[in-house]
């Protein structure tokens, strides 16, 4: 059977946090098949937010966590083009969730229109005055 991943599973493998609940999670993924495990995008803007802001992790440490995860032959990832563009973007200096929400747009070959003026060098956004 196919599952899917909530961000607080997400947030015990990268957090380390609680044992109990990471070996579950081990657990679950060593027990399905290549691509059985979905996580929807939205999981990573989440998670993003909860190690940066509430466990007060670096930013390249989660998004270098946010690459491992995407080598877990278990997972399949929603919109996984799009994370992995973001991820790059971020690194390079912007913020996950905006290059996110603008790099999933992009991948339906759609521009985002914003009122944020700080994307304006993002490609993947029009920023409207």
């Amino acid at each position: 059977m196919k599952i899917a991943f909530d961000t607080n599973v997400i947030v015990r493998m990268i957090a380390l946090d609680d044992e109990v609940r990471l070996k579950k999670a081990i657990g679950l993924i060593q027990k399905h098949q290549p691509k059985d495990i979905f996580i929807c995008y939205g999981v990573f803007i989440e998670a993003y937010y909860v190690l940066t802001k509430q466990y007060d992790m670096p930013k390249d440490k989660v998004l270098d966590a946010f690459e491992d995860l995407l080598r877990v032959e278990q997972f399949s990832v929603d919109q996984e083009t799009a994370l992995r563009l973001a991820i790059s973007k971020a690194k390079k200096g912007g913020a996950f969730n905006d290059a996110l929400i603008g790099e999933v747009g992009a991948v339906k070959n759609v521009r985002t229109d914003t009122f944020d003026k700080a994307l304006k060098n993002n490609n993947s956004f029009e920023v409207l005055s």
